[in-house]
């Protein structure tokens, strides 16, 4: 070691705790950042609802918080979990009705698909009286073809 510069104690032992260190840090920041904020939006007018928790954890008493607290505040009913379960069978049934329109769908998709190819097959199939194919079937199927490229 340098005799100029002595050994500095001061750093971090264990990087346990500076990462201690910038986790409070940044949460402080963050407070300061949400307190800032809700003091603009009070000097516009415009008033966000805020959570009691955050009241709490600002450590700023003012006086209009001081009465709102006095105020006894209305409890907010929420839905019994009869409701719930009977929304919970409501959406899985649509969800159920939903998969079975697609595959219904899928599957009529399927049936015309075949119809189609067995129809194009048989007119392929299809030949003069000495055995040869006919090429009118063959050309139209081209012709399809290329329109159908064409239009996608």
């Amino acid at each position: 070691m340098p005799a100029n510069k002595p050994y500095n104690k001061k750093k971090f032992v264990d990087r346990r705790e500076a990462k201690s260190q910038d986790i409070k840090r940044a949460l402080t920041h963050r407070a300061r950042l949400r307190k800032n904020y809700f003091k603009l939006l009070e000097k516009e007018g415009l008033q966000e609802s805020r959570k009691p928790e955050d009241d709490e954890a600002d450590g700023s008493d003012n006086e209009e918080q001081g009465e709102e607290k006095l105020k006894p505040k209305p409890k907010k009913k929420g839905i019994n979990f009869e409701e719930r379960a009977k929304i919970v069978k409501q959406r899985k049934e649509e969800k159920r009705k939903q998969k079975l329109e697609r595959v219904q769908e899928k599957l009529n998709r399927i049936e015309t698909k075949s119809k189609e190819r067995a129809l194009r097959k048989e007119q392929l199939k299809k030949t003069t009286t000495k055995g040869q194919p006919l090429m009118g079937p063959r050309i139209n199927n081209l012709l399809d073809k290329i329109k159908k490229d064409i239009g996608n």
